[in-house]
């Protein structure tokens, strides 16, 4: 498992790494495994980011949106949290809906504006099948397609409960079947490689 990042380092201009810890806080307060496990799928989404010659200003943006793409959560109670993913039908709408919230509770405020649409996409599809929006393809925001990659390795590896909880190998294989339905392929292929540097460099 790769470190968990220092969340905090962001640009000096505006209130970005404030504000980011205000609503860090408050989801650490909701669910504690939450907050970590958005940590960790932030240090993936940047090294996916980073293995793809990505420009800094948009590692940062990625970044930012890896740490708040799961605010939407605030709004999902715990009960139905502990559960996933055995939920009910009306539980699991009340769950899917967290992509929407999280994109809503940050759309007014500027220094988000240029990471809604990756918090509100980070749950489509690359064959179309995902939500909210069941964009498909390259209509999917690039951050939003790494953060789904990063999002679900973690659930395997850090999992968020105790029903998720696989191998590393497992979770790879999980991807690279997924590549191509799921995710983007060259995306998958990035990550896979950002894992065996992460390994080589320990």
């Amino acid at each position: 498992m790769l470190t968990i990042p220092q969340f905090l380092e962001f640009p000096s201009e505006g209130n970005i790494k404030e504000l980011c810890v205000f609503f860090l806080s408050i989801l650490e307060h909701k669910n504690k495994a939450l907050y970590l496990h958005s940590q960790q799928v932030s240090n993936y989404s940047v090294s996916i980011s980073a293995q793809m010659g990505l420009p800094c200003e948009e590692v940062t943006a990625i970044k930012t949106a890896a740490l708040l793409h799961d605010l939407g959560h605030l709004a999902v109670p715990n009960t139905i949290l502990n559960k996933y993913p055995y939920l009910s039908t009306r539980e699991l709408s009340t769950y899917k809906n967290h992509c929407l919230a999280g994109a809503s509770m940050l759309e007014n405020i500027p220094e988000f504006m240029h990471i809604v649409k990756i918090i509100m996409c980070h749950h489509e599809n690359w064959n179309g099948t995902g939500y909210p929006k069941r964009l498909k393809g390259v209509n999917i925001p690039l951050g939003a397609r790494i953060i789904a990659v990063a999002n679900y390795y973690d659930r395997f590896i850090n999992p968020c409960t105790q029903h998720w909880q696989k191998s590393h190998n497992d979770a790879v294989k999980e991807l690279q079947n997924q590549a191509g339905l799921m995710f983007d392929p060259d995306i998958v292929q990035a990550f896979l490689k950002s894992l065996i540097i992460a390994k080589k460099n320990k």
